[in-house]
């Protein structure tokens, strides 16, 4: 699978929004267009700034990590809950493979900042807390997928949705 050779920029605050505990959605498809959804953990940005790693169920992701070995197009979804603030990166999936020490506690760290988010707009933890031990029930091993974002969008809902943030290629 071959990045384009534009990648998107992830500026300190995209980082910063990435890996403050946004709800994560990976979105693919398949060669005929159908679409795919799966929840991923623990979004990484490289320290070059050029790609982001997320890790997803295995169990629960077989459909996701195919498309993403016949096509490579993988598109993230991230939102606040406590203020719905969204963004989209598509891209080229570059890698999937078991994560490390590092990417596990990526992991443990979102789902901690998830819930703490969840609380502020009063739910309760045990009750976020239940997407991923369910989760942890039927698929205890994690897949990482790495990929090169080439564009980023703004998804808030409002008048700016859909545009594209600063640092996206246009």
């Amino acid at each position: 699978m071959k990045p384009t050779e534009r990648p998107a920029w992830i500026d300190d605050e995209l980082k910063a929004f990435l890996e403050s505990g946004p709800s994560v959605v990976v979105g693919t498809r398949d060669l005929a267009l159908v679409p795919e959804i799966t929840r991923a953990w623990g979004p990484r940005v490289s320290e070059d700034r050029r790609s982001v790693s997320v890790c997803v169920p295995l169990a629960t992701s077989a459909r996701t990590l195919d498309n993403l070995a016949s096509n490579g197009r993988i598109a993230l979804a991230c939102a606040l809950p406590t203020n719905v603030r969204s963004v989209q990166l598509k891209g080229t999936c570059t890698d999937t493979t078991e994560p490390d020490a590092a990417d596990l506690a990526a992991v443990e760290n979102h789902r901690n900042a998830f819930a703490a988010r969840n609380e502020q707009i009063g739910v309760p933890r045990q009750l976020v807390e239940v997407l991923w031990r369910r989760e942890l029930e039927t698929s205890p091993v994690l897949v990482k997928i790495c990929f090169v974002p080439e564009q980023t969008f703004d998804q808030t809902p409002g008048p700016d949705a859909g545009l594209p943030l600063a640092g996206s290629p246009r």
